[in-house]
C-alpha cells in the first residue's frame, strides 16, 4: 500500500528537515489536526509535520518497509521510529508508531513517547513544559482530544499516572560483583479518547540502595509514555 506516498512527497520536498506546510492543496486541514492514534497512517505523518520538526530522509525509508515480510511469508515490521523536534528547540523526542497487523494495515495503533526530559521528575506546569509533554501529546491525539488542555493533562499524568506505577527490583550477584535492574509500570488507564501507560526501567552496578542513596551516576534511566 502506498497511501503515505503524497505526504512522503510534502515532506521530502527541499531539505532534510522537513515540515509539512498547511497551506499545500493536497493537505486538507483535517488531516492537519487528524493526530495519530487510531489514525490512518497517511494523516499521521501529516499531522506530526505539522506540528513537529523531523528528517523524512530518515523516516521514509522505515515507512517503505513496513510491509515487507520475512522469509517466512510473514510481517517483518510494523513500527516507525521518529526522531523529532518542537520547532525552535533542539531537544530530541522519540515517537514509535505501531501499526495494526496483519499487513498491509496502516491504521495506527499505538504509540510510544521518549521525552527530552523525565515527566517522572515533574510536579509545576513550567517543569512539565520543559519537557515537551503537552506539545507531543496534543499531536498526537489529535481529532480524539480536540480540545486537549494543558493543565489538564499535566494534572492526569501527576495524578492518575504516577500513583499506579508499580516498581519492581532485582538484586542480582555475578560473583563478587552485585547488579540491579528495575522496571516500573502502570497499567493502562483512559484519558481523551486514548489509553495511557508508563513503562520506565534501569540498571546499575551495585545494590538498589546505591542508587536510592544518589552514590550511583551511571544508571541508565529510560521512560517510555505508551499510547494506544
Amino acid at each position: 500500500m502506498r497511501v503515505v506516498a503524497a505526504a512522503v512527497i510534502l515532506f521530502a520536498a527541499g531539505a532534510g528537515e522537513a515540515r509539512a506546510a498547511s497551506s499545500t492543496p493536497a493537505v486538507s486541514p483535517e488531516d492537519a489536526h487528524a493526530g495519530c492514534i487510531h489514525t490512518d497512517l497517511r494523516p499521521c505523518m501529516i499531522s506530526l509535520g505539522s506540528a513537529l520538526w523531523f528528517d523524512m530522509k530518515v523516516v521514509a525509508p522505515e515507512i517503505a518497509q513496513r510491509n515487507e515480510l520475512d522469509v517466512n511469508g510473514k510481517t517483518a515490521r510494523r513500527t516507525i521510529p521518529i526522531t523529532a523536534a518542537v520547532p525552535g528547540h533542539t531537544e530530541r523526542i522519540t515517537i514509535v508508531l505501531t501499526l495494526a497487523s496483519p499487513a498491509p494495515n496502516d491504521q495506527v495503533v499505538k504509540i510510544g513517547v521518549v521525552l527530552p526530559e523525565d515527566p517522572d521528575l515533574a510536579h509545576t506546569a513550567a517543569e512539565y513544559d520543559k519537557t515537551f509533554l503537552y506539545d507531543t501529546v496534543s499531536v498526537l491525539l489529535g481529532k480524539a482530544c480536540p480540545t486537549l488542555d494543558k493543565m489538564a493533562l499535566y494534572r492526569f499524568y501527576e495524578n492518575s499516572l504516577k500513583p499506579r506505577e508499580v516498581v519492581k527490583t532485582q538484586a542480582l550477584k555475578d560473583g563478587n560483583l552485585n547488579h540491579t535492574k528495575q522496571t516500573v509500570d502502570t497499567d493502562k488507564v483512559p484519558f481523551c479518547g486514548a489509553l495511557f501507560s508508563l513503562h520506565r526501567q534501569a540498571e546499575w552496578n551495585g545494590t538498589p540502595e546505591i542508587r536510592d542513596s544518589g552514590r550511583h551516576k551511571g544508571a541508565g534511566s529510560l521512560t517510555t509514555l505508551e499510547i494506544e
